[in-house]
């Protein structure tokens, strides 16, 4: 199916869909700009920082991200010196090269791996599709600082999961799909449902097709008009649309994820998602801003949620873990800190 068919018709079912399901306050704004974007985006760049309203749902694989809110002169100031005063240098602190940012970046994950009894990062590498800027490689394998941060999030999870490698693994905002590539990557035989916003959808689905493969790909197309998820196909990746969550209803699956994109919502939709969660995921996993997102600018939220909301909502569930999340690089902490929790359902 050609790109503009393709787009037309998640769009138009996703104008169809209960409000709930739809785009909240704080992305109104950049579903104009995505909408606006995308009809000429060339996905062999959709990683090399040519496009910056990408970066807001996670394709960010350079040192250096030009956010859509930068100025242009605030933008030529950042090129200028990443080009011709930064590159490799040892111009930071300590004397540190970002080769040297790089190379800790993957000894934190060897050192997640070793305390979480997780697969290594040593077994698998970055797909290179969409030209990320700084690629750089370690004992042969090529890396991105961004895909080691989802590995450390793996981690984080499989302490308390001991994942077997068979799981059928719900994700809500799944934005990039890096996520994805990394569990799909480790455990080769997952089944994984992602759900997002028509446009992030599109684009998730054809970074995901190039990095793992068509036959592990269950597209658009194929799941779109489904009134249930009998036809799910085991070992596979499916995409579905946020406002197809209802067909969750009574369908017992382990893991339910989702990273970030709670906190951009309003407290009641996040309710309305998690009330075909609830009882029917054995695992969940959140990563969310602690005390919510902002509530006054141009890209903002009503109400934040925070993270006693979270555990309010889970009623039925108990908590494992809730630590303040991390980079593979640094720590996590915009917009008043962010946590990462795993939650078990309560028998």
């Amino acid at each position: 199916m050609k790109k503009k068919d393709k787009i037309n018709i998640l769009l138009e079912e996703y104008n169809k869909a209960p409000s709930e399901y739809r785009v909240a306050n704080y992305w109104a704004n950049y579903e104009t700009q995505l909408i606006n974007m995308i009809e000429g985006l060339d996905l062999g760049q959709m990683r090399s920082g040519k496009y910056p309203i990408l970066s807001t749902f996670g394709f960010i694989d350079g040192a250096y991200t030009f956010h859509p809110r930068l100025s242009f002169w605030k933008k030529l100031i950042m090129k200028f010196f990443q080009h011709y005063v930064i590159k490799n240098r040892a111009i930071l602190p300590y004397k540190l090269r970002k080769s040297d940012i790089e190379e800790m970046a993957y000894r934190h994950c060897e050192l997640m791996c070793d305390s979480t009894n997780s697969v290594p990062i040593s077994n698998i590498e970055v797909s290179e599709f969409g030209n990320p800027p700084d690629l750089f490689e370690i004992n042969g394998s090529k890396y991105t600082v961004p895909f080691l941060s989802y590995y450390r999030r793996y981690c984080f999870a499989n302490k308390h999961m001991s994942l077997k490698g068979d799981e059928v693994i719900v994700e809500l905002g799944s934005g990039s799909g890096y996520q994805i590539e990394i569990l799909k990557k480790l455990y080769p035989n997952l089944t994984i449902l992602c759900f997002d916003l028509p446009l992030q959808l599109y684009l998730c689905e054809e970074y995901l097709t190039n990095a793992l493969g068509e036959t592990d790909i269950v597209g658009i197309e194929n799941c779109l008009k489904w009134n249930d998820l009998s036809n799910i196909k085991k070992g596979s990746v499916h995409f579905l649309g946020s406002w197809q969550v209802p067909l969750l209803n009574d369908f017992q699956f382990d893991i339910f994820w989702n990273a970030a994109s709670f906190g951009e919502m309003e407290p009641d939709i996040v309710q309305n998602y998690l009330k075909y969660i609830k009882g029917n995921a054995k695992w969940i996993y959140l990563m969310q801003a602690r005390h919510g997102k902002e509530t006054a600018g141009e890209i903002s939220v009503n109400t934040p949620i925070t993270f006693e909301d979270y555990n309010n909502f889970l009623s039925g569930y108990k908590i494992l873990a809730a630590n303040d999340a991390w980079h593979s690089h640094k720590r996590l902490s915009q917009s008043g800190g962010y946590f990462e929790g795993v939650w078990a359902e309560i028998k």
